[in-house]
């Protein structure tokens, strides 16, 4: 059964009308309520993405500074290296001159100890054809003392003083 009724807007309505109208009412007003709360969510997880986007976004600025800070670093660290390096091989030049000026230091007083020995013992022995200023005489026999010319000629002064027999004879 069906009533209707008069109503200013609509003249005449059923009561089967107006319970499908109700209904058509509920479920827009449902979806309108459904369709505000997938809107509202929407906006949450939009709201949510730039919280999010902002934060990275600082989080990638940071990242950036400390990167640079850390390049910075690294190229101070490089640089004092390379400092480090340069004055460690001007130090070893120096320790190497100064080893090799210590050496000869050496080597010069080992040469004058044994210079004033060999210079004693030279006194006895025949002078040696690298210090000799006079040609090579292929024998060091007397006879090899005279020149091709057959004149006697001593080889030093101190021969002449240790031989005082035969420069005399040779006088006679």
């Amino acid at each position: 059964m069906s009533y209707c009724f008069i109503t200013q807007h609509r003249p005449i309505l059923c009561i089967s009308q107006l319970q499908e109208e109700n209904a058509e009412l509920r479920l827009r007003l449902g979806n309108r309520q459904d369709e505000e709360e997938v809107a509202q969510q929407a906006i949450r997880d939009r709201d949510e993405a730039i919280a999010k986007k902002n934060l990275m976004e600082a989080e990638l600025v940071r990242s950036k500074k400390d990167m640079m800070c850390l390049n910075n670093q690294l190229l101070e660290a490089i640089q004092r290296k390379l400092e480090l390096s340069q004055e460690l091989e001007a130090w070893q030049d120096d320790i190497q001159t100064i080893i090799n000026q210590q050496l000869r230091t050496q080597q010069q007083s080992e040469q004058v100890q044994r210079k004033p020995a060999s210079n004693s013992m030279s006194f006895w022995r025949r002078p040696s054809i690298a210090s000799s200023t006079r040609p090579h005489r292929p024998s060091s026999s007397p006879a090899s003392w005279t020149s091709e010319t057959g004149q006697e000629k001593p080889q030093s002064p101190w021969r002449d003083w240790l031989r005082p027999g035969k420069v005399a004879q040779s006088g006679k």
